[in-house]
Parts: C-alpha cells; sequence; structure tokens
C-alpha cells in the first residue's frame, strides 16, 4: 500500500493483490481481546464497516464504548463514522479502485475452519500436523462455536 494506513490496528500485509504471499493479501492484526473467549468474557461488540470510494474502513467495539448512533440502531437515520475515532483498519483506495471493484455486495457469515490461507500459516501456529487433521480429530473443540448477532443493519450514504 502506497499511503498511510490510518487504524489502530497493525497491518500485516501491504500487498493488497491475493495471488501473492499464500493469499495473505493486507490484513490487519487487531488485539486478542477483538475475538474468541476474550471477546465473548467482554460481552461481544458491534463491528462497523465503510465502503467508500476512498477505501475500506472497519471498526470494532467492546459493548461499553459503542458509539451512541450505533448502539440499538441509536436512533439515529444515518451514522457518522467520523465521530467514531481511528478505525481497527483502514484499506485506502490505491492501486486498487475500491469505487469499481466492491460494489453489489453480499453479506456472508460463515465459520470457515481450514482453507489455502489457514494451511499457508498453520505450520507457524505451534499447532501439530495440519489444520485438516485437527478439526477433524477433535471435534469438541468447535462444539461452542456459534455466532450470536443480536441485529444487522446496512446503511446507504446519498450521492453528493
Amino acid at each position: 500500500m502506497k499511503r498511510r494506513r490510518e487504524m489502530t490496528g497493525v497491518a500485516k500485509g501491504t500487498d493488497c493483490y491475493n495471488g501473492t504471499n499464500s493469499n495473505q493479501g493486507c490484513n490487519v492484526a487487531g488485539p486478542r481481546e477483538s475475538y474468541g473467549p476474550s471477546f465473548n468474557a467482554r460481552g461481544g461488540g458491534v463491528v462497523a464497516l465503510e465502503l467508500r470510494d476512498e477505501g475500506i474502513r472497519m471498526w470494532q467495539f467492546a459493548r461499553p464504548d459503542v458509539p451512541r448512533d450505533l448502539a440499538d440502531g441509536g436512533g439515529a437515520d444515518m451514522p457518522d463514522p467520523a465521530s467514531w475515532g481511528r478505525a481497527a483498519a483502514d484499506f485506502p483506495s490505491t492501486d486498487c479502485d475500491v469505487g469499481t471493484h466492491f460494489r453489489n455486495q453480499s453479506i456472508i457469515i460463515n465459520i470457515t475452519l481450514c482453507g489455502k490461507l489457514t494451511e499457508a500459516v498453520w505450520g507457524s501456529s505451534g499447532c501439530p500436523g495440519t489444520c485438516v487433521n485437527h478439526v477433524s480429530n477433535n471435534p469438541d473443540a468447535f462444539r461452542d462455536a456459534f455466532w450470536q448477532i443480536n441485529g444487522l443493519r446496512v446503511y446507504t450514504a446519498a450521492r453528493s
């Protein structure tokens, strides 16, 4: 990425082309409490994504830190991302024209346990064998894996 990324997360890759670095892309790492048991113990939270021609930004708020314009719908007709502080992840439109390539989106929620990206980094995880073998041989480890979604809202900004 040729532009400085304004975010709280840590850039783990700067080449966003999915054909490089074992499909690593320009991913961002957040703190441990942003997922898994630590995230759940804090009551979950809210994730917000802003898709605009200038780029894509994502925020993640712990339950007590959810901005008023997002909390329980907030009563706001239109949330104001400018009031939320720095995003957790920032993907500015640089070599990739976000306004052209990221349109007509679908929201897909799944729990993918293995795959090309996971297998590429599995060896450095400290876990023995492969991801597929681990999942196949340890089904009880995933007994409590689920999503609890209280709401899903899509807002569309008026074009000026």
